[in-house]
C-alpha cells in the first residue's frame, strides 16, 4: 500500500514565540519566522524604487550564498544593486551611492573597524543575512550588534538575537546555490542505493538503523560523524561536493534537520525520506512533495515502499525540485527579506 506523504509541520516548541509570516495572502507560507521581540514597523518604501549596498566578504567560503545569483535575482526587485568589499571604503561609498539599504551577505568574517563608524553613521536600514547554520559564534554575536535587521540560518539562534535591543531577527534560510544543485547523470563512482545524512548517535533513529537488516546487499554512502566503525557503510564526509553523490543517489536518507540540505537535496530531483526535526517547521512544502519519518518504523516502511517504486519517487522528487525552483529561489527569498524591511505604499 503506498505511503502517505506528511508535511513537514513539527509542533513548535513552546519556549519560543514564533509567527510564521505571510508575503501575500494568495503567497503559500514561506521559509521565514520572526521573534516578537521586538516588532518594528515596516518602512513604507516602493520596492522598484530602492537602491541597495550589498556587503560582500572578501573570501567567498561555502557557507555563503550564490553571491552572483542573488545579485541577479535582488535587481530584479529593486532600481539598483551596487555589490562591494567588506574592505571597500564604505564611507566613499555610501557618500557617492546613498542607498536606501545596506545589507551584508555572510558572517563568518570580522567587519573591519574602519568602516564601523560609516556604517553607524548612516540612516539608511543595517540589514545582515547570516551564515550562522551550525553555531553561533563570537564574530556573529559581534556582527549582529552592528545591524538593525538580522536574518539567520539556524532558528536557534534566535533565541541570542532575541535578546538583543531594537533588533529585528528573522528566521530565512539560503536558497539552493542552483549552479552546484542541478539533476544531471554523474559517473558509476557517485552512484549509491542510499545516502545517509545525518550524525551517527546513540539512542537515534540512525543508530537503530545501522544495526538492522534494512540495507542488507545495498551500497550505503553515509555523510556524518560517528560513522566509521557502522557495518559496511562508506563514509564520504570527506568529499567536498555533495551534488554530485545527491545525483546519483536512490533513495537519500535526511536526518540533518536542515532546510537548507532539504532544498539542495530538492533541487537535485532527487527523492529524500527527511527525520522530523524542530528547525524544519516553516518548511511547508506539500504532503505529497516531501516525505518524514519520526521513528525508525515509519522510515522502514517508507522505505521499504519508495525502494520497489521508482515512479513514486520519480514524482515526488519533481514535485519538490518545482516547489524548490519557483517558491525557494533567491527571488522569492530576496523578496521575503524586503518585505520584513519595507512594506509597499
Amino acid at each position: 500500500m503506498k505511503k502517505t506523504a506528511n508535511r513537514l509541520t513539527p509542533q513548535r516548541p513552546s519556549t519560543h514565540n514564533v509567527t510564521i509570516s505571510h508575503v501575500h495572502p494568495s503567497q503559500p507560507p514561506n521559509l521565514i519566522l520572526e521573534m516578537n521581540s521586538y516588532r518594528a514597523e515596516p518602512l513604507k518604501r516602493e520596492l522598484k524604487q530602492l537602491r541597495v549596498l550589498l556587503l560582500v566578504p572578501s573570501e567567498i567560503s561555502n557557507k555563503m550564498p550564490n553571491v552572483r545569483l542573488f545579485k541577479d535575482q535582488l535587481r530584479h526587485l529593486v532600481k539598483e544593486v551596487l555589490a562591494i568589499k567588506l574592505h571597500h571604503n564604505l564611507e566613499e561609498y555610501l557618500t557617492q551611492y546613498q542607498p536606501d539599504l545596506i545589507l551584508a551577505l555572510g558572517s563568518e568574517t570580522l567587519f573591519p573597524e574602519e568602516n564601523i563608524p560609516a556604517l553607524k553613521a548612516s540612516k539608511a536600514p543595517k540589514a545582515v543575512w547570516m551564515a550562522d547554520a551550525t553555531c553561533l559564534t563570537r564574530t556573529e554575536r559581534n556582527l549582529a550588534l552592528l545591524f538593525d535587521y538580522i536574518f539567520t540560518q539556524n532558528i536557534a539562534n534566535l533565541i541570542y538575537y532575541q535578546g538583543l535591543r531594537e533588533k529585528h531577527s528573522s528566521y530565512l534560510p539560503y536558497a539552493p546555490d542552483t549552479d552546484l544543485y542541478y539533476p544531471r547523470r554523474v559517473e558509476n563512482q557517485y552512484h549509491s542505493d542510499v545516502l545517509i545524512l545525518g550524525h551517527f548517535q546513540m539512542n537515534s533513529v540512525l543508530h537503530t538503523l545501522a544495526h538492522s537488516e534494512l540495507f542488507h546487499g545495498l551500497k550505503v554512502l553515509t555523510v556524518g560523524s560517528g560513522w566509521e566503525p557502522i557495518k559496511n557503510f562508506i563514509d564520504i564526509s570527506h568529499e567536498k561536493d555533495m551534488s554530485n553523490y545527491y545525483n546519483g543517489a536512490r533513495i537519500i536518507i535526511n536526518c540533518t534537520g536542515s532546510v537548507q540540505k532539504i532544498m539542495e537535496v530538492s533541487a537535485c530531483g532527487v527523492f529524500q525520506l527527511v527525520e522530523d526535526h524542530p528547525h524544519l517547521q516553516g518548511y511547508q512544502i506539500t504532503e505529497e512533495d516531501l516525505i518524514r519519518f519520526q521513528s525508525f518504523k515509519e522510515l522502514s516502511e517508507s522505505f521499504n515502499y519508495y525502494i520497489t517504486h521508482s515512479d513514486e519517487r520519480r514524482i515526488s522528487a519533481s514535485r519538490a525540485l518545482k516547489e524548490v525552483k519557483y517558491n525557494y529561489s533567491y527571488l522569492q527569498q530576496g523578496k521575503l527579506l524586503l518585505k520584513k524591511i519595507f512594506t509597499e505604499p
